[in-house]
């Protein structure tokens, strides 16, 4: 989740910078559109033709260096966000390794747990957290958990047994069924 903030926050700047960049450097399409005072009113003092061409190539110097940087800004944006799509892949597997981490402690827990007989078993769960005693209940087997919650604290096998519904009535809504 960390590095998901990491990712969040360098976009942000990244997006921050180029901001300040277009503020700096306008490129709209108003500015470079909007005629001068004479063609607006119809006009044209006389010009030397040598000036107007003059005038043309530095309008068009002007525009080529602007669609360089253009090209430039582009081509750094490109690198981020394939820089940001890898680091995006790489969370994505190091959650998932980790998931599988999760799931494997768990499955040792059930069968740590599943093994032990029912009151030694309700003695050691009631000193767990309760989010880890939901996932190793929601791994055993329905006789396997009952007989453990029949040992365990009132109050600590109510708030599991709650926790075990929420889940299921969370996982039908989600999968669809009734």
């Amino acid at each position: 989740m960390n590095k998901k903030k990491i990712l969040l926050a360098a976009l942000s700047i990244n997006l921050l910078f180029l901001g300040v960049y277009l503020c700096t450097y306008p490129i709209s399409a108003a500015e470079d559109s909007q005629p001068p005072k004479e063609v607006l009113t119809g006009e044209r003092p006389m010009q030397d033709p040598q000036a107007q061409w003059e005038e043309l190539r530095q309008r068009e110097e002007d525009l080529a260096l602007r669609q360089q940087e253009l090209e430039k800004l582009e081509k750094q944006i490109d690198e981020k966000i394939k820089k940001l799509q890898r680091l995006e892949e790489d969370i994505k597997a190091e959650v998932a390794a980790y998931r599988q981490i999760s799931d494997e402690r768990i499955r040792h827990l059930v069968k740590i747990y599943s093994s032990m007989k029912p009151g030694a078993a309700a003695g050691l769960m009631n000193n767990l957290d309760t989010d880890v005693a939901v996932e190793v209940f929601l791994n055993m087997k329905g006789e396997v958990a009952g007989g453990i919650l029949s040992y365990m604290d009132t109050t600590k096998a109510a708030t599991i047994t709650q926790r075990l519904m929420n889940y299921r009535n969370t996982r039908q809504t989600i999968s669809g069924q009734p």
